[in-house]
């Protein structure tokens, strides 16, 4: 899988993925085109909003996507990456392609000098908690996962 940063171009593929992971969600209703395409178009076109990468195969086709917000953090003065979206299609689960994913993320948070990347994981989510384990993620009982990028 290619992980990259997801651009304009990227839209007509971001939005199939968007699509996917919107109609697995069985709290939420999946959103119009038209509404994702507004609010995906707004995310690419302005970096305080955060940042998608989008995995492909070889081949060009979408696998997945990570979106990170940066989330104020008014009592340290800084903006913290968390993670609002991790999607990886289906068939292409249980091959590595979130864990990928995840780790582009943390090497972009680290470039960008952030000390920690945040995710919140509804507590049935073990799949989530699982890959979150494995970045050795704290959680303080509300399954909130900080990692801190300042330890190797």
């Amino acid at each position: 899988m290619i992980v990259s940063t997801a651009k304009t171009d990227d839209l007509p593929q971001l939005l199939e993925l968007v699509a996917e992971y919107q109609s697995e969600n069985e709290e939420h209703e999946a959103q119009s085109d038209e509404r994702n395409s507004a609010y995906l178009t707004e995310v690419l076109g302005n970096d305080r909003f955060g940042i998608i990468f989008i995995g492909k195969t070889s081949s060009g086709a979408p696998v997945g996507f990570i979106h990170l917000a940066l989330k104020p953090v008014t009592i340290e003065a800084r903006h913290v990456p968390h993670v609002l979206d991790l999607f990886v299609k289906p068939n292409h689960r249980e091959k590595g392609f979130g864990k990928l994913l995840f780790e582009h993320a943390v090497k972009w948070a680290k470039k960008h000098k952030h000390t920690r990347v945040e995710c919140t994981v509804e507590s049935m989510n073990m799949v989530a908690q699982y890959l979150f384990d494995h970045f050795h993620a704290d959680s303080d009982g509300r399954i909130a996962y900080s990692i801190d990028l300042t330890k190797e």
